[in-house]
């Protein structure tokens, strides 16, 4: 019984943080999602979800701690090789023939997943006519 309520609350806070802030966590690994639900609550010092729930709707300064649990926070360069390669081989030779390139790099934490794009397209010579856009929820 613990498990089902413990779930329907991940559900109600996750629904809770879209509803109020706009952070869309409803459709991430649940297992991922209840463990690190599960750290905050602790590190809180709560006793359940639905107090998580409680504080981080009505508690201003509580939003951006709980998305220090929610979010991640790695960054290293190249840090998926298989990416990179695949990104390489069969989609710059297609981005070549564009005359001009945008590209937006979405939870880029602190960079690094920036600079290895930047790096690539530097080597495969389309940094200079591409415009990089980089953001992250933090």
């Amino acid at each position: 019984m613990t498990n089902e309520i413990e779930d329907i609350e991940i559900g109600l806070l996750l629904e809770a943080l879209y509803q109020r802030y706009h952070y869309d966590f409803r459709q991430y690994a649940r297992a991922s999602i209840k463990r690190r639900l599960i750290q905050a609550r602790s590190h809180f010092g709560l006793p359940s979800l639905t107090a998580l729930q409680e504080r981080a709707l009505h508690d201003p300064e509580m939003l951006p701690r709980l998305l220090a649990f929610l979010t991640v926070q790695v960054s290293e360069m190249f840090r998926d090789p298989g990416y990179f390669r695949a990104l390489r081989e069969q989609v710059l030779p297609h981005l070549r023939t564009y005359p001009s390139l945008k590209v937006w790099i979405a939870g880029c934490s602190a960079g690094e997943e920036l600079y290895s794009m930047a790096i690539l397209f530097r080597e495969e010579g389309l940094f200079d006519r591409t415009l990089f856009y980089a953001t992250d929820i933090n």
